[in-house]
């Protein structure tokens, strides 16, 4: 485990929760935090994250096209389909509750993850679909021995993204196969082979978190230039590299509480991201019942709070033993225990 990128799993998916609980907030005329318009860019974070993670756990290690693609389905999809089955039981019962932005809702693209102009059941899984598009594309250079095998999906990557910048298409499909955010994947890639070669002292690596900070507020309160990878992808890379910077610091505090907490919070990231959307939908009404949506902060914070106990209690209970169900799969442990 690099610990710098489990506690980076916890940002990405604390942003993730406040922009969702904020939206919700909105919903119901209680929004304190309406300031912050950035959330979503956790999103990002993900992205580069597993850009990284990809490498890491393949590097110096003989692992097959196939053999990799399996390993990515048992480690992601049953939580999703499980999760996705809950979801389409609400559904049913009561659609208003899982689609109230309204739209058409696709049961098979949910389930098979397929990029339409559809709403899925558990409408986060978009970034799914991107997860292993970019996991097929990375799979292609497997067969290749060092970091070589990393140069064939950058070059992939770099290809159908060039296109997108280009050529504006029609087809939901094409500007999925051709969206720039397959580049923050790309990024991962690159940080993982610069800190092959290079380290950073403490005093850089804090600069460039400071950096990222002042990059965000300025999105946030400016405004960027409408270009996702430059306005949310460069300060998440920054960030990025400054806290992989900072891996040796973050192994000696690691007994401290707030290091454990976060390092919670980075090994429930997957459930917490797939199952926050029932809990602050649930905990939203009994609030709303209870006239609790006055009071904007209390709300917005139980919010937060009850997200990240169910995303625990999601991983302790369903994540770990799913993965405790497929544990005995014959694939390599190191791929098998690959994290989004």
């Amino acid at each position: 485990m690099v610990l710098s990128v489990q506690y980076m799993r916890a940002i990405a998916a604390l942003f993730v929760v406040m922009h969702h609980s904020i939206e919700k907030g909105a919903h119901y005329s209680t929004n304190p935090m309406g300031w912050f318009q950035v959330g979503d860019i956790g999103v990002d974070l993900f992205f580069i994250i597993s850009g990284y993670i990809m490498c890491h756990a393949t590097y110096n290690k003989e692992i097959s096209f196939g053999k990799f693609l399996k390993a990515r389905v048992i480690r992601i999809i049953p939580l999703y389909w499980v999760l996705t089955t809950v979801a389409l039981v609400i559904y049913l019962v009561a659609p208003d509750k899982i689609n109230s932005s309204g739209g058409m809702t696709s049961i098979i693209d949910s389930y098979m993850l397929i990029p339409s102009d559809s709403k899925y059941l558990i409408q986060n899984g978009w970034t799914l679909s991107y997860e292993f598009y970019f996991y097929f594309i990375f799979a292609l250079g497997l067969s290749s021995v060092g970091i070589i095998k990393y140069m064939r999906p950058a070059i992939i990557i770099v290809f159908v993204a060039t296109i997108g910048f280009i050529v504006s298409f029609n087809s939901v499909l094409i500007n999925f196969l051709t969206n720039q955010l397959l580049l923050e994947f790309l990024f991962g890639i690159f940080i993982f082979l610069f800190f092959l070669k290079y380290k950073l002292n403490q005093f850089f690596s804090i600069s460039l978190i400071l950096s990222s900070i002042i990059l965000l507020l300025l999105v946030n309160f400016k405004g960027g230039i409408n270009i996702q990878i430059v306005d949310y992808g460069l300060p998440m890379v920054l960030l990025f590299i400054g806290m992989r910077g900072l891996e040796d610091t973050f192994i000696n505090k690691q007994q401290l509480k707030i290091s454990k907490l976060f390092e919670a919070i980075g090994n429930s990231s997957y459930s917490l991201y797939l199952i926050h959307p029932f809990a602050l939908v649930a905990v939203s009404m009994i609030l709303d019942k209870l006239g609790v949506t006055g009071y904007s902060y209390l709300f917005l914070m139980a919010l937060i709070i009850t997200s990240l106990i169910t995303g625990h209690a999601c991983y302790l209970i369903l994540e770990k033993n799913l993965i405790k169900l497929f544990k005995n799969t014959r694939i390599p442990k190191s791929v098998r225990l690959m994290r989004i």
